[in-house]
C-alpha cells in the first residue's frame, strides 16, 4: 500500500532572506578571512621560487626475444608495455642517474636531493610509439637538458641490467636444473622401490579378504540379539508346568529356523543325538549338509502335530460310545502317547540345535570382534600406502614439468635476454618555458586566493551558524519546541526596561515602542484564553535558566494588565534569588518567605507599589526550608483566596531546569509564559524546560523572546515593527491613563476565606 505523498513545503522568501541576514553578524570575520587569503596569495607570489617547465617528445620501439618470437623480432606495443616503460622512466634509479649525468647530484646523492633541483617529472603516453616527458625545475638549463639525459640514462641502465641479468640467470638456472635432476632421480627410485617390494599389491589383496568382517559382525550381533529374546520366551514356557507348551516351543523354534533360507548344499548344525530328517552328515562333526531329497522334510514335527490332533479328535468321538477300558480306546491312547513323546523328542532336538547355534554365533562374534583391529590396521595401511604412491606420482609429474620449463629458460638466457629490449630516441621539445616561469602564476594565484578566501568567508560563518544552538529567531524556536511566540522584547538599557512597570503618568521616560511590546504579550495571552476557553487569571512566569529576564517580564506584564484597569497582584515565588523588591522599590523585610512560615499574615506581606490597584508580595528574607512550603496545600488555598480579590495574579517563579518550584506551582496557574533570552539560551535548554513542564500537565500561553538586538540587520528585518523608528511614522500616542475597575468587596477579615479554603 503506497504511503500518501508528503505535502510540499511552500517557498518562503522571508526565511531565505533571514538566513542570509544571519551572515551579516559575521561580516567583519568574513572580510578578515578574505583579506588574509589575498595577503597569503600575495606573499606566496613575492617569496616563492620560480619554477620552469619543458615538455619533450620521445619515440620508443620494443624488440622481442628471438627465441620466443620466431617470426618477427619487433613486438607489438601493448598497454602493459606502455605502463611498464613509463614506470621504469619515472623510477628513482633512472631519475638519479639522469641527475648525475647533468652534475645536479653527486655519486652518493639521494632522491630527496634531486627533488631540490627537479621537483617534478611526469611521463605519459601520447600514442603507441611516442611518450611525453614533462620536467619542472628551478633553473632554465636543467629544464632544457633533463629529458635527453633521462633517455640516455635509461638506455645505459637497461644495457647494464641486461648483462647482469643474463650472467646471474645462467648461474641460477644451471644450479636449479641440477637440483631438479636430482629430485627427479630420487622420485623415480621411490616409485621403483615401492613396486619392487610389492607392498601396495599385497595389502590391497589382504584388505579385500577383510572387507566382509564389519558386515558379518553386524549381522551376527543382530541374530544373537534376537536369539537372546527367543531364549527368554522359551525359558518362560519351560518353567510353566500347568500346561503342555510343546507345540508352542516347536512353533517358535521352527519359525526362527525358517527365517534363514535353507537350500540344497547349505551346511547347517547337526542336532545332537543323531538325525531323524535324513540329512547327510558332513566331514566335520556337529554339522550337516542339506540334500535335495530332504529339503521338504526338515520339520517332521508338523506331521506329528497333525497326527496328534487327529488322534485327539478320534478319542473324543470314541469316548462317547466306548469305555476307557475298551481295547480300541487303549490302543488309541497308546498311539497318542507315542505321538506326544515324538513331539517332545523333536522339541528337545530343535532346542539343542538352537543352543548349539547360539554357542556357535557367540564364538563367531568373538572371532569377528578379535579381527576388527586387524581390519582397521589393514584399511589404514592401504590408505596411507595409496596416498604415498599417489604423492610420488604427482611429484614425478611436477618435477618433469619444472625441468622442461627450466630448460627452456636456460636456453632463452643462453642465447638472448629474458625480457624485451626497449629503444628510446629523443625527438625534441614540444613546449619550453625557460624564460617565463610557470609558477607562481599571477592570474591563477589571484583566482585561487579569491576562491579560497570566499570559501573560508562563507564556510566558517556557516559552521559557526550551525554550531550556534542558541535561540535567536521567533519562528525557529516555534518550530523547534512546538509553542507559539507571544511577543518579543528588544534589547534595552536595563534602567529603561525596569522602569516600564511605572506608568508614564507618573513620569517614567520609557520609549513608547517598549510599552507596546508588553501590551502585545498581554493581548496574545488574552487571545489564547479566548480561543481555547481557558482562564488566564493566574499567570506563571518562568524561564529555562537564570539570568534570562523573567523577573523584569513579570513586573512589566503585571503593569500591562494594571494599565488596562485590572487589579493586579505580583507574587515573587523565587525565594532564592527573587528581586521584584528591587524593581518595585519595596521593603523586603516581610514577604513570601516569612508569610509561608507563618510569621506574617498575607495582608501584611502584600505591599502597595505606589499605583492604585497594583500590589506585590516581595521575596522576603532567605529562610532555609521556606521553598518547601510553596508546594504545600496552604499556599494552594492562599492562591485560591487571591483569585477572589484580584483580577490578575502574576507568579514570578524560579527557573525550571534544576529546580522543582515551577513544575509544582504550574498546577496553581491557568497557564505558563516561558521567557527565553535571545542568542543566550540554548534551544536544548528551552526544549528540556518545556518537556519538564508538559510532563506535569502545564498549559502554555506561549513564550517571550527577550533581549532581541534590533541593531542587527537580520533581527531588524524580521522585527522592525517592534523598533522605535516604526512608531515614529505615527502621531504621538495620547497620554495613558490608568483606569482601574472597582475592586471587589472583601470581608473585613481577608484571611478567613483562605483559612476556610
Amino acid at each position: 500500500m503506497d504511503s500518501a505523498p508528503r505535502p510540499q513545503t511552500p517557498f518562503d522568501p522571508v526565511k531565505i532572506i533571514a538566513q542570509a541576514f544571519s551572515y551579516v553578524k559575521h561580516f567583519r570575520l568574513m572580510v578578515i578571512i578574505l583579506a588574509m587569503a589575498l595577503l597569503a596569495g600575495m606573499g606566496y607570489f613575492l617569496y616563492a621560487t620560480p619554477l620552469y617547465q619543458a615538455r619533450s617528445l620521445v619515440f620508443f620501439q620494443s624488440y622481442g626475444n628471438p627465441v620466443r618470437n620466431a617470426e618477427l623480432p619487433e613486438t607489438s606495443v601493448s598497454a602493459g608495455v606502455n605502463r611498464a616503460l613509463i614506470g621504469r622512466l619515472q623510477s628513482q634509479q633512472v631519475l638519479i642517474a639522469a641527475g648525475k649525468k647533468l652534475g645536479l647530484v653527486g655519486d652518493e646523492a639521494t632522491f630527496e636531493a634531486l627533488l631540490e633541483q627537479v621537483p617534478k617529472v611526469t611521463v605519459s603516453a601520447v600514442d603507441v610509439r611516442h611518450l611525453e616527458i614533462s620536467v619542472m625545475a628551478y633553473t632554465p638549463e636543467v629544464v632544457r637538458s633533463f629529458a635527453p639525459a633521462l633517455v640516455e640514462a635509461f638506455q645505459e641502465i637497461q644495457d647494464a641490467g641486461w648483462k647482469e641479468f643474463r650472467d646471474d640467470a645462467l648461474d641460477r638456472y644451471q644450479l636449479q636444473l641440477t637440483e631438479l635432476e636430482k629430485k627427479v632421480a630420487e622420485n623415480v627410485d621411490s616409485m621403483t622401490s615401492m613396486e619392487r617390494d610389492q607392498k601396495f599389491t599385497e595389502i590391497t589383496i589382504e584388505q579385500q579378504n577383510l572387507l566382509q568382517i564389519p558386515k558379518q559382525l553386524v549381522e551376527t550381533r543382530e541374530r544373537l540379539t534376537r536369539m537372546d529374546a527367543l531364549r527368554k520366551n522359551l525359558e518362560s514356557y519351560e518353567r510353566d508346568e500347568s500346561a503342555d507348551h510343546t507345540i508352542t516351543i516347536l512353533s517358535l523354534l521352527s519359525d526362527f529356523e525358517n527365517e534363514a533360507e535353507v537350500a540344497v548344499g547349505n551346511i547347517i548344525s547337526r542336532p545332537l543325538g543323531g538325525s531323524r530328517t535324513g540329512v547327510a552328515p558332513a566331514a566335520a562333526p556337529g554339522i550337516q549338509v542339506v540334500t535335495p531329497a530332504n529339503v521338504e522334510v526338515l520339520e517332521p514335527w508338523r506331521d506329528l502335530e497333525r497326527e496328534q490332533r487327529s488322534l485327539e479328535n478320534q478319542g473324543e468321538e470314541l469316548s462317547a460310545i466306548l469305555l476307557p477300558e475298551h481295547p480300541r480306546m487303549k490302543a488309541l491312547n497308546e498311539r497318542l502317547e507315542n505321538v506326544k513323546r515324538s513331539l517332545q523328542t523333536e522339541m528337545r532336538v530343535l532346542r539343542e540345535k538352537f543352543e548349539l547355534d547360539y554357542r556357535g554365533l557367540t564364538g563367531k562374534l568373538a572371532e569377528l570382534e578379535r579381527r576388527i583391529p586387524e581390519y582397521q590396521e589393514v584399511t589404514e595401511l592401504v590408505g596411507r600406502t595409496s596416498m604415498e604412491y599417489t604423492t610420488i606420482e604427482q611429484a614425478q609429474v611436477m618435477w618433469d614439468k619444472a625441468r622442461e620449463r627450466l630448460a627452456e629458460k636456460l636456453a632463452v638466457a643462453t642465447f638472448t635476454e629474458d625480457f624485451d629490449s626497449m629503444q628510446l630516441r629523443f625527438k625534441g621539445h614540444t613546449s619550453l618555458r625557460d624564460k617565463v616561469p610557470v609558477s607562481p602564476n599571477k592570474r591563477k594565484l589571484v583566482t585561487l586566493s579569491l576562491l579560497l578566501g570566499l570559501a573560508g568567508a562563507i564556510g566558517i560563518p556557516t559552521v559557526l551558524n550551525l554550531l550556534d544552538t542558541s535561540a535567536s529567531s521567533l519562528s525557529q524556536l516555534e518550530d523547534y519546541i512546538g509553542l507559539k511566540g507571544i511577543g518579543i522584547v528588544p534589547l534595552t538599557d536595563p534602567d529603561f526596561l525596569e522602569s516600564v512597570h511605572r506608568s508614564p503618568a507618573q513620569g517614567a521616560t520609557v520609549p513608547n515602542y517598549l510599552l507596546e511590546c508588553f501590551r502585545v504579550i498581554r493581548a496574545n495571552i488574552g487571545l489564547d484564553s479566548k480561543f481555547e476557553g481557558i482562564a488566564s487569571q493566574v499567570i506563571l512566569i518562568t524561564s529555562a535558566r537564570p539570568q534570562e529576564g523573567k523577573t523584569t517580564q513579570g513586573a512589566n506584564l503585571a503593569w500591562a494588565y494594571h494599565s488596562m484597569g485590572e487589579k493586579v497582584l505580583l507574587v515573587d515565588c523565587d525565594l532564592r534569588r527573587g528581586r521584584q523588591h528591587v524593581l518595585l522599590n519595596l521593603d523586603n523585610g516581610e514577604g513570601m518567605s516569612r508569610m509561608l512560615i507563618g510569621q506574617v499574615t498575607p495582608e501584611k506581606a502584600t505591599l502597595p507599589t505606589g499605583q492604585k490597584g497594583f500590589e506585590a508580595i516581595p521575596r522576603g528574607p532567605i529562610i532555609p526550608g521556606a521553598t518547601e512550603l510553596l508546594c504545600q496545600e496552604g499556599f494552594f488555598k492562599l492562591v485560591k483566596y487571591w483569585r477572589t480579590r484580584y483580577d490578575r495574579i502574576i507568579l514570578d517563579c524560579p527557573p525550571t531546569l534544576g529546580l522543582s518550584e515551577s513544575a509544582s506551582l504550574q498546577r496553581l496557574a491557568d497557564g505558563v509564559v516561558l521567557v527565553v533570552r535571545s542568542e543566550k539560551t540554548s534551544m536544548k535548554d528551552v526544549r528540556d524546560a518545556v518537556t519538564v513542564l508538559r510532563k506535569t500537565g502545564a498549559h502554555f500561553f506561549g513564550f517571550v523572546l527577550n533581549g532581541v538586538d534590533l541593531t542587527k540587520v537580520g533581527n531588524y528585518y524580521q522585527y522592525y515593527y517592534y523598533s522605535a523608528p516604526y512608531y515614529d511614522q505615527f502621531e504621538g500616542d495620547p497620554p495613558e491613563t490608568s483606569g482601574h475597575s472597582n475592586p471587589p468587596s472583601h470581608p473585613e477579615d481577608p484571611l478567613a476565606p483562605w483559612q476556610r479554603g
